[in-house]
């Protein structure tokens, strides 16, 4: 028999062992163990045992799901994992209905399946999430039972990544007036709220801004997301592309993105000193102008990824 209920702290080694099963059926294994899990899923100030469910049959837990209220009565639901066992799919969906039937109690009037670049429930660098990029398409498994169950795709996000070693910026005369003509600064960035600083504490925060060397004036600035060494969610030799800007953005295309490039490509030669072996962004499709700032500065998309919504009703 099926049964559905809250999250109980002896599920930890069945749940990260399910996290790893899941991913792996279209990818490599992350790189995830119990400790690894237990730090990036439940040591959360705001983690909330019974917005985390498992479905069990007899007493082996089959699947887990993990979802969040939003802005906008608009749920989150940040994980969906399970086995491989022909009974699964029948726990998957009682385990969903009963995530949509507490969502929709709790007030909110749809659900969004995937951790994307602007969620802050702690999955962001904990393998294979990343920056975050929704549910991956080559998951297969996800994709079909969500859209089985009216789910329906509402954005298409492209995951980014560049190699630091024997990384080699791009050179032309703009971005080489740059360097002689400016300074990059670099500062913490500290959390705007309890429930950020809780979701991050994994992972610091760099901000990277890029200055007139005579005048001071900013030219543009990137945020950087680099593993803490203590918490190990993500990898140490990963870090990601968390936010770029110019200082003051154009309305109209095209426009000088030199400045970014420039400051982009500067940062990742200076992370393989720091033996950061690989810089990730996450991009939505439609945003053109960044992708070609990302393919400027030699990042390859390796792979997409996409946020599935649906209506909730009593």
């Amino acid at each position: 028999m099926i049964e559905v209920r809250s999250f109980k702290n002896a599920d930890l080694p069945s749940l990260a062992d399910i996290w790893c099963i899941h991913h792996s059926i279209y990818r490599r294994p992350p790189a995830v163990n119990l400790s690894v899990f237990e730090q990036a899923i439940a040591s959360r100030l705001f983690f909330e045992p019974s917005r985390l469910l498992v479905a069990t049959v007899g007493k082996e837990i089959m699947a887990w799901a993990q979802w969040f209220p939003g802005d906008n009565r608009s749920a989150a639901l940040a994980a969906l994992c399970f086995r491989t066992d022909p009974q699964t799919t029948n726990a998957v969906h009682e385990l969903l209905g009963r995530v949509e039937a507490d969502a929709f109690a709790s007030g909110m009037t749809t659900i969004t399946v995937g951790v994307h670049s602007h969620s802050d429930w702690g999955y962001q660098g904990l393998e294979p999430i990343g920056h975050g990029f929704g549910v991956d398409v080559a998951d297969d498994r996800t994709n079909t039972l969500l859209e089985a169950l009216g789910y329906q795709e509402t954005k298409r996000i492209d995951h980014w990544e560049v190699g630091t070693a024997g990384y080699r910026p791009p050179v032309n005369r703009d971005l080489l007036m740059l360097r002689r003509s400016t300074r990059i600064r670099c500062d913490k960035v500290p959390s705007p709220t309890p429930d950020f600083a809780s979701a991050m504490v994994h992972l610091d925060v760099e901000r990277h801004l890029l200055v007139d060397a005579r005048t001071n004036a900013p030219l543009a600035s990137i945020d950087l997301w680099t593993s803490d060494p203590a918490a190990l969610v993500m990898p140490v030799n990963h870090a990601i592309l968390a936010a770029l800007s110019l200082p003051n953005p154009p309305t109209v295309e095209p426009y000088n993105d030199i400045p970014l490039r420039y400051l982009i490509a500067t940062v990742i030669s200076e992370l393989a000193e720091r033996r950061i072996r690989t810089l990730q962004r996450s991009v939505e499709t439609d945003n053109i102008a960044e992708a070609s700032i990302l393919i400027a500065s030699n990042f390859s998309r390796t792979s997409v990824g996409r946020l599935l919504t649906k209506i909730l009703t009593d």
